[in-house]
């Protein structure tokens, strides 16, 4: 017995959005069962709902919560054959004004002597290479944009080393070169790469 979800199980969504849950509830067999499954969505700020449950035949189960407020919101879906969980975290779209600026770049790489141009010139390319790698959803997450402070850091930081080698000293004469691609901007970043096709 057993009540499976049909739906993902965790996710991502623009606060507002519907968000859909979905059960099928089955017998030990494995067989499509009808039940009385009830949900209960936990908002972020801890009150509870309880969307109205559809029954769409199959011993499938379906209720639709509207994700109001930004935050992450749970949800249990309970009957006799058992129970499934839920959640989504739900965020603002993010406006032009609000992505990362060069005032933000400034904090993130302390003391430093660029001017706003540069820093401006350096956040415009890496914000533009990062939309082309990635796929950057309405809700710019943290994530993305510690990658993208770090991309503008890394840059910079690349601009006095024009051949990415480092050089020894006089007495050493050792050179190492930068990584091509930064394992942090990698990790952070993982989870919206495009995939490349052909």
């Amino acid at each position: 017995m057993a009540i499976t979800p049909r739906t993902g199980a965790s996710g991502d969504l623009v606060a507002g959005a519907v968000w859909v849950i979905e059960v099928q509830a089955t017998d030990s067999d494995g067989c499509p069962v009808t039940d009385t499954v009830v949900v209960t969505v936990t908002l972020p700020d801890d009150t509870t709902d309880t969307p109205t449950v559809t029954d769409l035949g199959n011993g499938v189960y379906r209720a639709e919560h509207t994700t109001t407020d930004p935050g992450r919101y749970v949800a249990t879906a309970t009957g006799a054959y058992g129970a499934a969980a839920f959640t989504v975290y739900a965020g603002d779209p993010v406006a032009a004004a609000d992505m990362p600026t060069i005032a933000d770049l400034d904090v993130y790489l302390g003391s430093n002597s660029y001017s706003d141009d540069q820093l401006q010139d350096v956040l415009d390319a890496e914000a533009a290479a990062q939309r082309r790698a990635c796929r950057v959803p309405a809700v710019y997450t943290s994530d993305l944009r510690e990658a993208l402070l770090r991309r503008c850091a890394r840059n910079l930081a690349m601009r006095r080393v024009p051949l990415s080698i480092l050089q020894g000293d006089a007495d050493a004469g050792t050179t190492s070169a930068y990584p091509g691609r930064d394992p942090e901007i990698r990790r952070l970043e993982g989870g919206y790469k495009k995939l490349k096709v052909g």
